[in-house]
This record gives structure tokens, sequence and C-alpha cells, in this order.
């Protein structure tokens, strides 16, 4: 919900949808980085060829 006036919230409501709010755009950046990046491009890459051979992910359980 994306309220008109905030005016009308307390000053601790209006506080907590700001850091919620920063929250948000601090996640957005991070996936459109990991998006875009090399590291991002390889880890997806390398995480689809870790599921066409090991679909179930049973061999995979231990290594994290």
């Amino acid at each position: 919900m994306n309220p008109m006036n905030q005016s009308d919230f307390s000053p601790e409501a209006f506080a907590r949808d700001l850091a919620e709010r920063q929250r948000m755009m601090r996640e957005s950046r991070l996936m459109v980085y990991q998006a875009h990046s090399r590291a991002g491009i390889l880890a997806r890459f390398l995480q689809r060829m870790a599921d066409a051979v090991d679909p179930t992910g049973q061999a995979r359980q231990g290594m994290r």
C-alpha cells in the first residue's frame, strides 16, 4: 500500500514505513546487481549445470 498523504501517520509509523521502503530498495538493487554481474551470471550458470546433473539435489545436500 502506498498512501498519498503520509502526514496521517505517527512519527513511529512513518519511520517504520520509511525503513521498510529502504529495505525493499536495497533488496531490489541487490537482485538487479546479481542479475547483471559476471558473478551472478556465473552462479546461475553453475546452478543450472548442477540441476542438470542432479535434478533432485540429493547429492548436494551435505555440501552447504
